[in-house]
């Protein structure tokens, strides 16, 4: 074994109490800009055949991130431990966010903060001056009844707090009615229990700035490029698309994980976006020639081997769900490699009656709308500005029938 990875999965034997384990597996995978090692380790005890893609009652699967050389997520499966350390005997947050501290690095009451506690264990964010941060940032552990750890998770990056500007949360939604009409939308949700669609107005997620002079998309990551161009051409293009299969999660050798610096080269320039939009549109004109003025580019999302591109149907209709397709640009070759269409999905609903036509206008609906809508405060990471700042996030629970006028949750829809 790399002695590298020998020195590993010694740290786990003691950190996590495997003295009643052995290695079984092991592999480095690359994953964004981070190489993580995954090893599994098997109870001593098991003596079955050791079968790909199946592991015994109580394995330990432990990912490692080498480039910020912590363990990252450990999980015993089927909710079973023969781990001979007992880390959570109080079972108390003080004593789960102590041993988290050891784990990453980060300070409990700073970089991260209790949101959920059960009897087995505890979810911590973080967040700053109690409000949360996007994109969001978790810890997760859980242990049995005799205090072994059954399941260790990471979800996100940890913020860096100095690009937080911290500012009071003023913002009120009459300040900013129009953007919180604009974001009222008529929408055609499909009732499984009815086999229909139903019309309603429901409020579209958004970042609101506390200056309510900007909004920032719900989902979006620092990485994300907003691009949302119109795919248009006068006349088809005649070849094809040489699909080719991706492998998300590419195992790579000891030597290039361990010699890897911190690197960003995932950030897209001008001049490659450009290039992405010429070529979904050649993509477009081959495989959809009599689509032009139907799709629109929405966005770029940048990998360390490939670009996923994303494009939705430019029809104006209020169906919840957007034909939508998404493209994969190889970094290294700049060519289309694979195309994904959603249209397929749309068949389960072929059967659904047609949404009646609204009898409620958007002014009542608004104004129906207006004491369930909220404005919470967020700290949002702005591409514009590269640093955290604070929003209101515009959202709903429920949502006006746009036959009845009544209010509806959208959880039972």
């Amino acid at each position: 074994m790399d002695k590298r990875i020998q020195a590993i999965a010694d740290r786990a034997r003691i950190e996590f109490g495997l003295e009643n384990y052995r290695l079984e597996r092991r592999a480095i995978f690359r994953r964004g800009n981070d190489y993580e090692l995954n090893m599994e380790w098997f109870p001593n005890e098991y003596d079955g055949p050791v079968e790909e893609d199946m592991n015994p009652d109580g394995t330990a699967s432990i990912d490692y991130n080498i480039q910020q050389d912590r363990f990252q997520n450990v999980i015993f499966t089927m909710g079973k431990s023969y781990s001979t350390a007992h880390p959570f005997q109080e079972k108390t947050i003080e004593e789960a966010a102590a041993w988290l501290e050891k784990q990453t690095g980060l300070t409990y009451e700073q970089d991260f903060f209790p949101q959920q506690a059960s009897e087995n264990g505890f979810q911590f964010v973080s967040r700053v001056d109690g409000i949360r941060i996007s994109p969001n940032f978790q810890l997760n552990v859980e242990f049995d009844d005799e205090g072994k750890l059954l399941s260790f998770s990471t979800y996100g990056e940890a913020p860096n707090l100095t690009l937080v500007e911290k500012q009071d949360f003023n913002l009120t939604l009459e300040e900013i009615e129009p953007t919180v009409k604009a974001h009222l939308t008529l929408v055609n949700i499909p009732s499984e229990e009815k086999k229909t669609f139903m019309p309603v107005y429901a409020i579209d997620e958004v970042y609101v700035t506390a200056d309510g002079k900007r909004c920032i998309p719900f989902l979006s990551d620092e990485w994300t490029v907003e691009v949302d161009h119109l795919m248009e051409w006068t006349e088809p293009l005649h070849g094809r698309i040489e699909r080719q299969y991706i492998n998300m999660t590419q195992e790579v050798s000891a030597d290039e994980a361990f010699n890897a610096g911190i690197e960003d080269n995932v950030t897209l320039t001008d001049e490659q976006v450009q290039a992405c939009i010429s070529l979904v549109r050649n993509a477009l004109r081959i495989e959809y020639p009599d689509d032009s003025g139907k799709w629109i580019l929405k966005e770029l999302r940048p990998a360390h081997s490939h670009i996923e591109a994303f494009c939705y149907a430019s029809n104006t209709d209020n169906s919840l769900f957007k034909r939508k397709m998404a493209l994969l640009i190889d970094r290294a070759s700049m060519t289309v490699i694979n195309l994904i269409d959603n249209e397929a999905m749309f068949e389960v609903f072929d059967s659904f009656a047609p949404a009646p036509t609204p009898n409620v206008d958007h002014e009542s609906a608004f104004d129906k709308m207006v004491p369930y809508i909220t404005l919470d405060p967020v700290y949002v990471y702005d591409k514009e500005m590269k640093k955290y700042i604070l929003c209101g996030l515009l959202d709903s629970e429920q949502a006006v029938d746009a036959v009845t006028g009544e209010i509806v949750e959208l959880r039972d829809l």
